[in-house]
């Protein structure tokens, strides 16, 4: 049963998204290497910041996976660390009760960080880590104004729900059904007064005759009510929000291809800057022709800035600041997070030695 629907206004002015001219300045930024962590070399470790200290817990000690190889399963770890920018030190923190790795989720909320496995759902309180009860269903985890959300990914394989978590009862709470009916490629961002779902319709064949085009719906402040769906010109994917603006940061495009075409192109991202509950949309601008060393999925926001293409984009003025490569050169398997204005790269394993995990790490401030 869908719930009460109130109006949120968006102007679709894309216009098929096409990407402005001219190219991004030289970088101007340079990454400062950072003090030792008391943590053993290790690849895909879960990192968050907190709102005072990057947080970085589990990941394995094996070898690194190629980014392009099928490996076997490993053995993921349960110690942490947590890095205080302000004076540059890191400290120790509580081991997790479980191993925590790739394909786990870390997200902070309301003063604690929340870690969600397959199977097990955890609170770290900056002393200690707690065993909740686990969400009624899977998906992405994600901060929604200081309580922890989960929003399913897909009703591909049958119905789902989103829920949210109750921190003063301990317990989870089914979200209101969204008005877009069932969907795929479901993503959720909070954007400070609202939790903003995209999501395509789910339909036979995807994408056959004409695009699957990301819609939009808007849950209030309380987690109560939904806003009327929108639509858009984008193929969505990855998002984020910086300073008003929500982000989807995906730099391609499709035409449907010789079969099927669908008469142009569509962007896969796009800019929704909002005002006062309504938005309008602006492409984004041309990104610099190679890629920058930080990751093109999930999106990452400074505050003010986002990942587009590896380098970091003002979405309110569309100006680039490229980066260099980090010292050593590019990596993968890496913890890379964002703070206010600065960026946190840490271990991993750098694209020549592919077999070697790393125990360093280095600042980009912003």
């Amino acid at each position: 049963m869908r719930k009460g629907v109130a109006t949120l206004a968006v102007a679709v002015i894309l216009a098929g998204c096409a990407p402005a001219g001219g190219q991004p300045p030289a970088a101007d930024r340079a990454w400062t290497a950072v003090a030792q962590a008391p943590l053993a070399a290790r690849n895909d470790a879960l990192g968050v910041w907190d709102g005072r200290r990057f947080v970085v817990v589990g990941g394995s000690a094996e070898p690194p996976c190629p980014p392009t190889a099928s490996c076997r399963p490993v053995t993921a770890l349960t110690d942490g660390a947590a890095y205080d920018p302000a004076n540059g030190t890191w400290r120790p923190i509580a081991a997790a009760p479980v191993p925590l790795g790739e394909g786990d989720q870390l997200v902070a909320a309301g003063g604690r960080v929340y870690a969600l496995t397959s199977a097990v759902f955890l609170a770290y309180d900056g002393d200690r880590w707690t065993q909740l009860p686990p969400p009624p269903g899977t998906g992405l985890l994600l901060d929604a104004g200081g309580t922890p959300v989960v929003i399913a990914g897909t009703d591909e394989h049958g119905p789902t729900v989103d829920a949210a978590f109750d921190v003063a009862t301990g317990a989870w709470r089914v979200l209101p059904d969204d008005p877009l009916g069932p969907s795929f490629d479901r993503t959720a961002v909070w954007t400070g007064d609202r939790l903003l779902l995209g999501a395509k319709d789910l339909v036979p064949d995807p994408g056959a005759t004409k695009p699957s085009l990301l819609r939009l719906a808007a849950l209030d402040a309380a987690l109560t009510t939904w806003a009327a769906p929108t639509t858009t010109e984008i193929l969505g994917g990855s998002v984020t929000t910086a300073d008003g603006a929500v982000v989807w940061t995906g730099t391609g495009s499709a035409d449907g291809g010789q079969v099927g075409n669908w008469g142009r192109a569509y962007a896969e991202g796009g800019i929704l800057a909002f005002a006062t509950g309504t938005g309008t949309w602006r492409p984004l601008p041309a990104a610099p022709r190679r890629a920058g060393p930080l990751p093109i999925d999930p999106a990452l926001s400074t505050g003010s800035r986002v990942t587009v293409g590896g380098h970091l984009l003002d979405p309110a003025t569309g100006e680039w600041l490229r980066l260099p490569d980090p010292p050593g050169g590019r990596r993968f398997a890496a913890t890379v997070v964002a703070g206010p204005d600065m960026v946190l790269l840490w271990g991993g394993a750098v694209e020549r030695d592919a077999g070697r995990n790393l125990g360093d790490g280095h600042l980009l401030r912003v």
